[in-house]
């Protein structure tokens, strides 16, 4: 029995998470997104929220060498938002500009930062849902 109510409950944190970053794209200039299979999807990790400053250290999300699936919202933005991330097999190093509002998913082997780039005192509202990638 505790199998299953461990079942249901991943399913509905999935379920919650892609609802409210679905929800954005109701008030999001720009979407952009990757072809994911979403087979290869073996757990939902986390999800979480915070605010970028122009001139600030980059926030890692992960740092950890595995393959995952970002989806990044960014709902209120004064400046670029740069993305600092490594391709799915983890051979190229990439960097990906969001200006303004919008919401982008990202499969990354390992390593995903965030940066507010811009005039002094801007800031960059975002949430994210973070789900591994099968081995």
């Amino acid at each position: 029995m505790r199998h299953i109510s461990t079942k249901l409950l991943t399913f509905h944190r999935l379920a919650t998470a892609f609802t409210v970053v679905f929800a954005v794209t109701l008030v999001s200039e720009k979407i952009g997104a990757q072809e994911i299979n979403f087979d290869q999807i073996d757990k939902f990790e986390s999800l979480g929220t915070g605010t970028l400053h122009v001139g600030a250290p980059p926030k890692t999300i992960i740092d950890d060498g595995d393959r995952h699936v970002v989806i990044l919202t960014i709902w209120d933005a004064d400046a670029e938002t740069k993305v600092y991330w490594k391709s799915a097999d983890g051979s190229v190093a990439k960097t990906t500009i969001i200006p303004g509002k919008g919401i982008q998913s990202f499969q990354t082997a390992g390593e995903f930062r965030l940066e507010a780039v811009g005039e002094p005192n801007r800031q960059v509202e975002y949430g994210y849902v973070l789900l591994g990638l099968r081995k």
